[in-house]
């Protein structure tokens, strides 16, 4: 052997003469090959001019003094173009490009650009371990469509899990304690689910996968209604005593006091209607309407019969769109006028629900 496997250093024989020149010449192998940076790695024509030492990554197609040389480092010294012939896992910094470059066996490679397959996990700026196999510490993050090679101008972002009883979504997280989760979760229906500690999770949306019709599952909503005749005195209102309830969403009718009380502050769609039946004469007038907190919202629900009023026949109605406070408690109170009856226990109801 002449020379070392690897750098092709020149060994120096036992009897050789001339001893130096074997030795420079390794030195100048070690100078062009060990912390390599190259000025270019695209040029096909050597420089007219070159510094002494000087390196170059020869280009394809390369003509001139580096013809035959492509891929090779050619490096001036001593008033000639010396070359090395690189190996697999060579690396060199281009200035032009301020990138490094790594040689594949084939080709001089950016290393932006080296595919990242089957890697275990990545980590940037923070460390990923088994469970965030890609984990990112960053003040933003963009995704963009391809404008480089180029794309379609589309930006699709897919993800997936085994069948419908699995999850896939985002969770958001606070102080790294989730209040938050967007997905398919445990089903194939759209949700969104919150959470005040991170263990107990509401659903506030859902989405059917089938009709897509939207549920607003904590939305408050409630039917109410009278199961008994409610004696009405003449020419003074009185509480119509609803007491119970088809259905009451988060409980939010107190059929005890027989209202409706907010449980958070919003717009509310509540509506109301009466049957009037008689006790003995016939009051001239029924009116009906909606008392917040016991006070009647006189202009925005009052209503009253302007015909004569026939037992088990005339029904009075009543809609609105109130803003309310958490804590806000809405009645209905019907008065008649002249004669006193009675509100039927047959067909009436108290309703509404929370506009989201």
């Amino acid at each position: 052997m002449t020379d070392t496997p690897n750098l092709k250093l020149p060994f120096i024989d036992g009897g050789q003469a001339q001893k130096h020149v074997t030795h420079n010449e390794a030195l100048r192998i070690l100078d062009a090959a060990i912390q390599i940076s190259a000025l270019d790695v695209t040029r096909t024509v050597p420089p007219a001019s070159p510094a002494e030492g000087a390196r170059h990554i020869v280009a394809a197609g390369a003509s001139g003094a580096w013809s035959g040389h492509a891929l090779a480092i050619a490096t001036w010294q001593d008033g000639t173009w010396a070359f090395l012939v690189p190996k697999a896992g060579w690396c060199v910094w281009s200035v032009a490009d301020d990138v490094m470059m790594v040689f594949d066996g084939a080709l001089w490679r950016d290393l932006r650009n080296l595919a990242l397959d089957s890697i275990d996990h990545l980590g940037i700026n923070t460390a990923a371990d088994s469970s965030n196999r890609f984990s990112v510490k960053s003040d933003a993050v963009l995704l963009s469509h391809d404008d480089v090679t180029p794309g379609s101008g589309d930006l699709r972002v897919t993800f997936n899990k085994l069948n419908a009883t699995k999850d896939v979504g985002f969770t958001l997280q606070s102080n790294y304690s989730p209040r938050a989760l967007i997905g398919l979760l445990g089903s194939d229906d759209l949700s969104i689910k919150v959470s005040a500690d991170g263990v107990t999770y509401r659903t506030a949306l859902a989405v059917d996968k089938t009709s897509g019709q939207v549920s607003f599952e904590q939305s408050p909503k409630f039917l109410a209604y009278l199961n008994f005749d409610k004696y009405c005195a003449a020419n003074t209102f009185t509480k119509v005593q609803f007491n119970n309830s088809r259905h009451n969403d988060q409980s939010v009718f107190d059929a005890a006091n027989n209202q409706f009380v907010a449980p958070v502050a919003g717009i509310y769609a509540l509506g109301f209607r009466v049957m009037f039946k008689a006790n003995a004469a016939v009051p001239t007038m029924l009116t009906a309407a909606m008392y917040k907190n016991g006070v009647e919202l006189l202009d925005d629900t009052r209503v009253q019969t302007s015909s004569a009023l026939v037992s088990n026949r005339t029904m009075l109605s009543g809609h609105a769109l109130l803003k309310l406070a958490a804590g806000d408690a809405i009645s209905v109170w019907a008065a008649m006028e002249t004669n006193d009856g009675y509100i039927a226990a047959a067909q009436n109801g108290f309703y509404g629900h929370r506009i989201a």
